[in-house]
């Protein structure tokens, strides 16, 4: 088993924040793949409609991965014939009310981003990884950020957050070397979503405006694109960092 193919018809991969933006496109290209695709969110309507649309079996399934309680039972909510997970995409992932200097932040939405960020993405690894580790056989994929290894004035908030993210991957896929069980760490730059409109609340025009600030941007679709990559090397290659920045 451990030398088969990790993406391939009728595996079974989880994606959090699967309802827009990267996450979504990541379940859309899995599925297109023949994966049996989990897409898991907070916004169950969203999801219903996405699973509808996919050409592979899908569930929707509502979670909230800042809620450690929901995460933690998370494999015991799912049918029993879903529970044996080959991939694991870490998608989900905020900045609400970021790109602002640090002194003016309102400390619930620090603590927010923390929380769903860090805390949400290594509960939901945790719940995960024992059963990769029984069965030999797994691949993590965490969507983290090129500033995960670079910092930006005005946004030391979610800069923090994506530290810890490359952090605790790359000190984990040593832990788990040789163990059968994978570790990507998928790092875009500037990708065009709503995640600037989720930052402000849903101020749509302001997420604009920023957006209209750069020269080009990434789409969704090119970081499933890299999502593919690394679930398709051969099982002897681990792709570890893949940054992807708007030419």
């Amino acid at each position: 088993m451990a030398d088969e193919a990790i993406l391939a018809k009728g595996s079974v991969a989880l994606v959090t924040g699967a309802s827009a933006g990267i996450g979504r496109a990541v379940a859309t290209g899995l599925s297109a793949r023949g994966a049996r695709v989990i897409c898991a969110a907070r916004r169950l309507d969203r999801l219903e409609d996405l699973v509808a649309g996919l050409p592979s079996p899908a569930l929707a399934f509502e979670l909230d991965i800042a809620d450690g309680e929901a995460v933690d039972g998370l494999l015991q909510r799912l049918p029993e014939d879903w529970r044996q997970i080959d991939i694991l995409v870490n998608n989900a992932g905020h900045d609400l009310g970021g790109r602002q200097p640090f002194h003016q932040r309102d400390a619930a939405d620090v603590a927010a981003v923390i929380e769903t960020n860090v805390t949400g993405m290594i509960r939901t690894t945790l719940a995960i990884v024992p059963g990769m580790r029984e069965r030999g056989r797994g691949h993590i994929v965490t969507i983290g950020s090129v500033n995960g290894v670079e910092w930006t004035a005005n946004h030391s908030v979610y800069v923090g957050s994506k530290f810890a993210v490359h952090g605790f991957t790359n000190s984990l896929r040593q832990e788990l070397q040789g163990t059968g069980v994978r570790l990507t760490e998928v790092m875009p730059g500037l990708v065009r979503t709503e995640f600037a409109s989720a930052r402000w609340l849903g101020d749509e025009k302001r997420a604009q405006e920023f957006y209209d600030r750069f020269d080009a941007a990434l789409a969704p679709e090119d970081i499933s694109d890299a999502v593919h990559y690394a679930l398709d090397a051969p099982a002897h290659v681990n792709i570890c960092d893949l940054v992807l920045r708007p030419a």
